[in-house]
């Protein structure tokens, strides 16, 4: 693994930092809830786009390493229906799990810093963005783990 990011991953990392830090920050800004939601579609579109590099050379490194062995893929396609379909519950429940846990937190996210604004704080929603943005562009310098 480099020492140094590659310019891809910096550029992602920064983008990514800048749109979460306007999506957590947008309350302060867009009150209304359509424009707001617009907005915060048109940052994950953004920051999913910034990510395309990375994901592609991630993806050509795999199948570079996967040609030489059987893939997992070709393993689970062997499989009859019914066991794929006990193969992928654990999977479908784990995603149905992390997109509940989500809904919930950014809830919280939310009514906290309304709670912040009804006690008369001024852009109650930006200070917590920031770090919320600061710590999801470091996330991409966190090297995936190691086998």
């Amino acid at each position: 693994m480099p020492m140094h990011p590659q310019t891809p991953r910096a550029v992602a990392a920064l983008v990514t930092g800048v749109a979460t830090t306007l999506h957590y920050a947008a309350p302060d800004v867009i009150a209304d809830r359509r424009t707001r939601g617009w907005l915060k579609a048109g940052l994950a579109t953004v920051a999913l786009a910034a990510s395309v590099p990375e994901l592609r050379a991630t993806v050509t490194s795999e199948r570079a390493a996967d040609e030489e062995e059987t893939s997992l893929s070709e393993a689970f396609r062997a499989l009859p229906a019914a066991r794929k379909a006990v193969a992928l519950a654990p999977v479908v429940a784990v995603v149905g799990a992390s997109v509940g846990w989500l809904a919930v937190m950014e809830r919280w996210i939310f009514r906290r810093g309304q709670a912040r604004a009804a006690a008369g704080k001024r852009l109650p929603h930006t200070g917590p963005a920031l770090l919320y943005g600061t710590l999801a562009g470091l996330l991409w310098f966190v090297g995936p783990p190691r086998d």
